[in-house]
């Protein structure tokens, strides 16, 4: 945060990340492992009433409650890390390191990328009252956007910062729950290892989404410095997004995930391409 902004701004934003911080470390775990303790029983039950009518989605519903195992733990594990990085920059960011401050954001947006992954199988298959994901996302997002927004820019410099910050933040999440779906299929698919008609598209739409899930990531860190690499980054990842989105829905019609993954992957590389757009995330506009 920059000095400019006032002290006891500076300590209000701070209190949000530290209070976030702790949230991630201390209360998260335990609403994950309340989350598991009702999704995973929901994916064996949905498993084995399909295979019990004969249904042929059941193959594909069997890897689903090994991949939340994993991959829920795994998300809360890197916002746990993440908490105690907050921790430790605390001091940084309160006296303006921009380092800090960029980091910062990267921090906060693991529990609201994750917590919004978590959200999707939680819907589907318990899907009765306040998902824990929610509040998880909450506690990422609250103080992102304050991070994002606090700093003393002009109006359309806040106006772009928040959209561009926001569509990083929601299209990693995209690419990787689509990549997460895509994982499911490809392990659970009865033809496997050979490719069934209308599956091999599946390949890049896993691998290619969730590399263009870490550069988006990165991009957020070099956004936030006005560095030329995080346009490029956010692009390179945007593209990405776009290009095995709407390919994939193309190939595989069953859902419109992936053509939401693509018009989010869009809605990046589209505002990016505008001079005046690129011209402004590169560079800083600060407000005296």
């Amino acid at each position: 945060m920059s000095q400019s902004i006032p002290k006891q701004t500076r300590q209000i934003v701070l209190a949000l990340v530290l209070i976030a911080a702790i949230f991630m470390i201390a209360v998260e775990p335990f609403l994950v492992d309340a989350m598991l303790d009702v999704i995973q029983p929901a994916q064996v039950a949905r498993f084995e009433k399909f295979t019990a009518e004969g249904n042929p989605q059941a193959p594909l519903v069997e890897p689903a409650a090994y991949l939340t195992g994993f991959f829920y733990p795994f998300w809360m594990s890197l916002a746990m890390f993440a908490g105690l990085v907050l921790l430790l920059i605390a001091k940084p960011l309160y006296n303006g390191a921009k380092w800090a401050r960029a980091l910062t954001l990267v921090c906060l947006s693991m529990p609201a990328i994750g917590g919004a992954y978590m959200l999707v199988p939680y819907l589907n298959f318990v899907g009765e009252g306040i998902p824990p994901a929610l509040i998880i996302m909450a506690f990422g997002l609250i103080p992102y956007f304050t991070v994002v927004l606090v700093e003393k820019n002009d109006l359309m410099q806040k106006v772009l910062d928040f959209y561009i910050f926001l569509m990083l933040g929601v299209t990693a999440a995209e690419t990787f729950a689509n990549g997460h779906a895509a994982h499911r299929v490809l392990a659970g698919h009865p033809a496997i290892p050979i490719y069934a008609e209308g599956i091999f598209i599946l390949t890049p739409a896993r691998n290619v989404a969730w590399i263009a899930a870490i550069v988006l990531i990165a991009a957020i860190y070099f956004m936030s410095l006005r560095k030329e690499i995080g346009w490029y980054l956010a692009m390179a990842g945007g593209l990405a997004a776009m290009v095995t989105g709407f390919s994939t829905q193309y190939v595989r019609t069953a859902t419109y995930d992936y053509l939401y993954q693509g018009l989010m992957g869009l809605g990046i590389v589209v505002i990016l391409l505008i001079p005046v757009v690129k011209e402004r995330m590169v560079t800083d506009h600060i407000v005296e």
